[in-house]
C-alpha cells in the first residue's frame, strides 16, 4: 500500500476512535450513564413479597435493570394466579412472580412438592428449601409452559382460620367449607380432610357462606369481626412465589442481566424470611378483639392430621419427580427447627383495658363438680371453672377424656343472667364445645357461698350448667383456678 494509503487509513481510525469517545461524553464532559432497562412485572400478591428481591436487583445492577411491578394484579379474582401465567404467555407483561399453587392448574406439576400438606412446616425450612438445589431442580419444567424460570422466592405459612369453628382435629374439617385460593394440592388435602374447598380471592371478598379458611396470619385482621381463631401450631404449607419470564423478555437481556436476576432471588431468601417474620404490630388489632384467638392443636391432634393427609401424599408421588423432590425435602428437613418466633401469638400484645362494666352480685370465680358419667357427652362432666366479671367470663371443664374451654360476655339484669359465647374448644372426644354465637340466658340466686342456676321458660338454658350448685372460691374472677390442662387463650380472661 502506498504511503497516501497509509496515511488515509490511520486517519481514518482516528475519525472512528474521537467519534467513539464523544459517544460516551456527555456535554458536561462527564460520562455517559449506562441505559436503563426496564422489565414489565405482574404480581398478583402484595408489594412486601418482592421487596427484598427488588432491593438486591437495584444493588446489584447499580439500578440499570429496574422492574415496573403491577401488584396485587386482579386482586380480587380467585383465579388472579393462574391468570397471571396465561396473560405472561400472550406477552402482556415480561416477567410474573406467581404463587407455586397456580402451576399444577397450567400443567406444570414440578413445584407440587413444595405445597404438600405438612412437607413444609416452617418457614426456616422453607428457607433451607429454597437455598438448596430444589429451586434448579425445578425452574426448567416451566419450559412446558412456554416460559423461562428465574428462582423461587419464600412468602407466608398457611394456617387453618375458623369462622364458625376451630380447627385442632380431623373431624373440624368434616362437612366445612374452606375458602382457599385455587391450587390442585390444597383442594386435594381438604377434600381428604372431609371438607369442601371453596375456591375464593381474600382481599375484602365475601365470607358468608364459609365455615373456615386457609390463609396466612397478616390476611386475617381485614376480617377481624368475622374470623375467630387461628390455629397458630399448624402450618399446613407454604406459598412460595415462583419468578418466570417470557422467552422474549429473558432473550433480549444479556448474560450479566439474567445474573442479576437470579442472584437477586437467591440473596432475597434469607431477607425476606426474616420479614415475614415480623409480624407483630400486624396482630395487635387481631388481638385485642375479643372474639378472636390462636388455638393450638396438641401432639396427639397434630398427628392425626398428619396421618389424615396421607393420601395426598400417595397421590403426589405417582409423579416421580414429585416423589424425589418430596424425598429430597424429607432429607432437608433432618436438625431443621423453626424459628424462634415462627408461631403466631398475641404474646407482648397490650391487651384493651376492660369496659368499665358495672360490679354484679353474679360476679366472681366458682367451682362445679359433677360425676364422670352425668351425661353421654363427656365434656359436659367433670370438673368445671368459671370466672365472671367486668362483663366477660370464662370457663373451663375437665376430667380423664376431655378438657374444655369457652369464653364469651355476660349481662346481669335483676336475677337473670344471660351468656354469649365468642368461642369454645379445648380436648373434645364428641365436639361438644361451646361454638361462638352461642346465647344462653339463666335464672340466678346466691345464698352465702353458693351459686345457683335455672332455666328460663321459653329460653335455652343448657342443662350442663346446671346440675348441682356452684361453690365460690372468689368474689373476683381468678384466672389462676381454671384448667391449666386446658386454659382459654389468655386475651379471653376478665381481669
Amino acid at each position: 500500500m502506498e504511503a497516501s494509503g497509509i496515511r488515509a487509513l490511520a486517519l481514518l481510525l482516528v475519525l472512528v476512535l474521537t467519534a467513539s469517545c464523544a459517544s460516551s461524553v456527555d456535554k458536561a464532559g462527564g460520562a455517559k450513564p449506562p441505559a436503563v432497562h426496564t422489565l414489565h412485572v405482574l404480581n398478583t400478591r402484595g408489594e412486601e413479597d418482592i421487596a427484598p428481591f427488588q432491593e438486591r436487583l437495584s444493588q446489584l445492577s447499580g439500578g440499570t435493570l429496574k422492574l415496573d411491578v403491577e401488584h396485587k394484579w386482579e386482586r380480587q379474582n380467585p383465579s388472579a394466579d393462574v391468570d397471571a401465567i396465561h396473560a405472561l404467555q400472550a406477552g402482556r407483561a415480561e416477567l410474573a412472580v406467581v404463587p407455586a399453587r397456580a402451576w399444577h392448574e397450567a400443567g406444570v406439576t414440578a413445584f407440587d412438592a413444595l405445597i404438600a400438606p405438612f412437607a413444609i412446616d416452617s418457614l426456616a425450612l422453607q428457607e433451607k428449601v429454597l437455598a438448596s438445589d430444589l429451586p434448579d431442580r425445578m425452574l426448567p419444567a416451566v419450559g412446558q409452559a412456554g416460559l423461562r424460570g428465574i428462582g423461587i422466592l419464600p412468602s407466608s405459612m398457611r394456617r387453618p382460620t375458623g369462622i364458625t369453628r376451630t380447627f385442632t382435629v380431623p373431624a373440624d374439617f368434616t362437612g366445612a367449607r374452606i375458602g382457599v385460593l385455587p391450587s390442585a394440592v390444597a383442594e386435594k388435602s381438604l377434600q381428604v380432610l372431609g371438607a369442601t374447598p371453596v375456591r375464593w380471592a381474600s382481599e375484602g371478598t365475601s365470607i358468608d357462606d364459609l365455615d373456615g379458611v386457609e390463609t396466612q396470619v397478616t390476611a386475617v385482621p381485614q376480617y377481624i369481626h368475622d374470623m375467630r381463631s387461628v390455629t397458630a401450631n399448624v402450618a399446613l404449607w407454604p406459598r412460595p412465589n415462583v419468578v418466570v419470564a417470557t422467552p422474549r423478555a429473558y432473550d433480549g437481556l444479556s448474560s450479566r442481566q439474567r445474573e442479576w436476576l437470579r442472584t437477586a432471588v437467591r440473596d432475597a431468601i434469607a431477607p425476606t424470611v426474616q420479614s415475614l417474620l415480623n409480624v407483630g404490630e400486624e396482630l395487635g388489632d387481631l388481638c385485642r378483639s375479643p372474639q378472636f384467638h390462636f388455638v393450638r392443636a396438641t401432639e396427639d391432634q397434630l398427628a392425626a392430621l398428619h396421618a389424615a393427609v396421607l393420601p395426598v401424599d400417595t397421590w403426589l408421588r405417582q409423579d416421580a419427580d414429585t416423589a424425589r423432590n418430596l424425598d429430597r425435602i424429607a432429607a432437608l428437613r433432618v436438625g431443621v427447627a423453626p424459628y424462634p418466633n415462627e408461631e403466631p401469638s398475641c404474646a407482648g400484645v397490650a391487651p384493651t383495658p376492660d369496659l368499665q362494666v358495672a360490679a354484679t352480685p353474679f360476679d366472681g370465680t366458682y367451682r362445679m363438680d359433677t360425676p364422670a358419667g352425668c351425661d353421654p357427652a363427656p365434656e359436659n362432666c367433670g370438673t368445671w371453672i368459671f370466672t365472671f366479671g367486668h362483663g366477660r367470663f370464662s370457663i373451663t371443664q375437665e376430667n380423664g377424656s376431655a378438657c374444655t374451654w369457652g369464653y364469651g360476655t355476660y349481662t346481669v339484669t335483676g336475677d337473670v343472667v344471660e351468656w354469649r359465647f365468642v368461642d369454645g374448644g379445648g380436648i373434645a372426644p364428641t365436639n361438644a364445645v361451646n361454638k361462638p354465637g352461642e346465647d344462653f340466658v339463666f335464672r340466678w340466686s346466691a345464698y352465702r357461698d353458693r351459686m345457683t342456676l335455672s332455666a328460663v321458660p321459653g329460653a335455652i338454658s343448657p342443662g350442663p350448667f346446671m346440675i348441682t350448685p356452684w361453690r365460690r372460691l372468689s368474689t373476683k374472677p381468678d384466672a389462676s383456678y381454671l384448667s391449666q390442662r386446658c386454659p382459654p387463650p389468655a386475651q379471653a380472661l376478665p381481669s
